[in-house]
């Protein structure tokens, strides 16, 4: 265990960085064996406001929630209720993709490692109307980039569908058996789904996004229709639970929710997801294994997974070989914050010379925004070309769903779920999309037409990944 002295300066230099990259609030907990190092909230629920940030305080965990995904279906398999290698279909006969390969031969293992050839198409969750059978139902109408198992690429959808998996073969809603099976056995007690329970049961920090170089306050996105790949709400303390549990599984409090082979098996790398960048020397090599990734830093294994949604950015992070763990809950969508603490949090454990991992995440942050200002698409646009009136209505695809092309104010919109894209001219019939709200989103669009010059489709790079075809759209 760390001195007090030592501890104290830890926790300094901890608000020091969360002031640094303008991080309203965030909370940490670091953890040893079964002794839990600290637990703490750093400055405040809201800029400028009085109620600061405690152990109680609940933040989206996003992404982070995908491992309690994982073992939820670890569990089911442990009772003998699925296998992760026999294909979805034998468990959900309406699952569809895209392709029928993929479709008759897809299986949980493929869906937990994110290796389906589908690319993440997040647009179509993001303030969607539909609901999570809905979203579902529309994956046969994505296509994929990669062929079946051949590559890695995350995906929010195909871990809903992981979900919707545990919902077919436990009878239950993917969060009731989250809860039942998983929550209350840890006693995560002030944990949830939905940020309508969250609100009414404790203090939930704010979503924050930076723009232009200012963090600025956006509102709370609901992301429950793709829930099992990322709406859960939490407390610092209540992460510390699920830590406990990550490092000592077998232990009689417990409760064995699951054997320690099939706990194994989550961390066993399945494939390169080759998300680390590359001039990091002392992180070799990450790869994806059953909701988790598993990376080398300085020569130790750690098991993680991050999480990042519209206003915060969160972080867990697992030793086993060291039986160290750290978790950090942030505001400030993709935030770099809870990866600086947790290296240097892991430097400190080991008890190694520290990396600055603030002054290369900072000067990393820097060249990216530099490499916005050049790349950006706007520099195409062009003046005299003019959108036709005939243009305006209503265009459908079977997976994405409706977009529409209107007029106001001497300009053209594109109003995509409850999102208003401003229409610039590129040149004939092509126009580039953009939305600045929260996240800044430029879509190239193309119109075509009929022989009369009627708009009869249009096309949109709705998926930035390279080799995704454009998404067509046809007027209704």
């Amino acid at each position: 265990m760390l001195q007090h002295e030592t501890l104290a300066s830890w926790m300094t230099d901890i608000d020091d960085k969360r002031k640094a990259w303008q991080v309203p609030g965030c909370a940490m907990a670091a953890i040893q064996g079964t002794d839990v190092i600290f637990c703490e909230g750093f400055g405040h629920l809201q800029k400028e406001a009085v109620k600061r940030v405690s152990p109680q305080t609940l933040f989206p965990i996003a992404s982070a929630t995908k491992p309690f995904t994982a073992l939820g279906l670890a569990m089911l398999a442990e009772d003998g209720l699925l296998d992760f290698d026999t294909p979805i279909q034998a468990y959900w006969p309406e699952f569809r993709l895209y392709d029928a390969v993929a479709t008759n031969r897809t299986t949980v293992r493929d869906l937990l490692c994110h290796r389906t050839g589908l690319p993440r198409h997040d647009l179509i969750w993001y303030h969607t109307p539909f609901s999570r059978a809905e979203l579902m139902e529309r994956l046969r109408y994505l296509e994929p980039v990669k062929d079946f198992r051949a590559a890695y690429h995350y995906q929010n959808l195909m871990f809903t569908a992981a979900g919707c998996v545990i919902e077919q073969v436990s009878g239950r809603t993917w969060e009731q058996f989250t809860k039942d099976r998983i929550l209350k056995p840890l006693g995560m007690e002030s944990t949830y789904f939905t940020l309508a329970d969250a609100k009414k049961a404790g203090a939930l920090a704010w979503p924050y996004m930076s723009q232009e170089k200012q963090v600025v306050e956006v509102p709370y996105l609901n992301n429950e229709a793709i829930g099992p790949a990322g709406s859960m709400i939490s407390t610092i303390e209540d992460m510390t639970k699920w830590l406990l549990y990550q490092l000592n599984p077998q232990a009689i409090t417990h409760a064995h929710l699951l054997s320690e082979r099939r706990h194994d098996e989550l961390r066993t790398p399945q494939l390169f997801s080759g998300s680390q960048p590359a001039w990091y020397p002392e992180i070799p090599i990450t790869n994806a294994a059953l909701g988790w990734f598993v990376q080398i830093y300085r020569g130790e294994r750690v098991i993680y997974h991050a999480g990042n949604l519209q206003g915060f950015s969160s972080l867990v992070s697992i030793l086993p070989e060291r039986q160290c763990a750290i978790v950090v809950l942030s505001q400030v969508d993709n935030s770099r914050l809870p990866a600086v603490l947790t290296y240097e949090a892991v430097d400190r454990l080991l008890g190694i010379e520290q990396i600055d991992w603030h002054a290369r995440m900072t000067e990393e942050a820097e060249k990216e925004e530099r490499a916005k200002l050049v790349k950006s698409s706007r520099a195409e646009c062009k003046q005299g070309s003019v959108l036709r009136s005939s243009c305006i209505g209503t265009y459908r695809h079977p997976g994405y769903g409706e977009v529409s092309i209107s007029a106001a104010d001497d300009n053209y919109y594109m109003s995509f779920h409850d999102l208003r894209f401003l229409l610039s001219p590129i040149e004939a019939n092509r126009f580039l999309a953009s939305y600045e709200e929260t996240y800044q989103l430029e879509i190239p669009i193309t119109f075509h037409t009929d022989h009369t010059g009627t708009a009869v489709s249009l096309s949109a790079k709705m998926e930035p990944t390279i080799g995704a075809k454009e998404i067509i759209f046809t007027r209704v």
